[in-house]
Order: structure tokens, then C-alpha cells, then sequence
């Protein structure tokens, strides 16, 4: 933001190393091995181009979100501009993560009550999405709307 310092503060530092050195790579892996998965035997999930799309950009805005937090620290000339980017890196990893898994939970073929946990389970992962993305998009916003420093 524009006459922001470029400081961040040691919760700012300490979300981006546990962001690029836990969260980002555990999610990313689990991410990718998902899409794996799901291109091997698409025929049992009822969304499988929507599950793979969306579990293959999380898998890359995790990686990428990962990438950018290697450069949040004190010393390094830009501190802010990467924080913000891996911020935004991971949040949009985070909804598509959920999106995925939303689209991986619906049952393949049958409604009704045999399914039902299913698409109560489908539903949860979907509103997750739903809010963390406007929550994030409020915050996004409120700031300002800038993600590069």
C-alpha cells in the first residue's frame, strides 16, 4: 500500500515461514496427488474435469505461494511485495483446494437418502469455499485491493 512501510511484523514473518515451510508444501502435495488420483479412475466421481481443474490450480498457486514466502524476511529488499503475493497465493490455493474437494465429495451418480452424507459433505466443502473466499475478498478489499508491494 502506498506510504506503508516496508516492515512486516514478526506474525507477518512467522505466517509466511509456516506457510512456505508446512502448510503450502503439505496442501500442494496433497493437491497434486489428488488430481493423480482422480485422472485415474474419473469414472467414479460425478465432476471429475471440475475436480482435476480445480485441485490442479490449487496445487500451483500452493507451490507458487510457497516460492514467494522464501523471499519474506528481514533484509531482503522487498519484503512486503512478497508476503502480499504469497498471501494472495495461498488464500486462492485455499478456496480452489475446497472447491476440489467439494466437486470430489458429490456421489457420482445417485440422490437421494443413500447419498445423502455425501452431498451434506459436498455442501460443507463448497460453502468453506464460498466463505473463505469472500472473507479473503473482504480483507483483499479493505486493503486497498493491491497485491504486489
Amino acid at each position: 500500500m502506498a506510504g506503508q512501510a516496508q516492515n512486516l511484523t514478526e506474525l507477518q514473518l512467522k505466517w509466511a515461514e509456516s506457510v512456505g515451510n508446512v502448510a503450502a508444501p503439505l496442501l500442494a502435495g496433497f493437491s497434486l496427488t489428488s488430481v493423480i488420483m482422480i485422472s485415474e479412475d474419473a469414472g467414479k466421481f460425478r465432476w471429475p474435469d471440475a475436480a482435476i481443474v480445480s485441485l490442479t490450480v490449487a496445487a500451483v498457486t500452493l507451490i507458487v505461494a510457497l516460492e514467494f514466502s522464501k523471499y519474506v524476511f528481514k533484509g531482503h529488499p522487498h519484503p512486503v511485495r512478497y508476503w502480499r503475493r504469497a498471501r494472495a497465493s495461498y488464500h486462492i490455493g485455499i478456496v480452489t483446494l475446497l472447491l476440489g474437494l467439494g466437486f470430489v465429495l458429490a456421489p457420482p451418480h445417485a440422490v437421494g437418502p443413500p447419498e445423502a452424507p455425501r452431498w451434506v459433505a459436498c455442501s460443507i466443502a463448497f460453502a468453506a469455499s464460498v466463505g473463505f473466499a469472500f472473507s479473503y475478498g473482504r480483507r483483499y478489499l479493505a486493503e486497498g485491493g493491491e497485491i504486489s508491494g
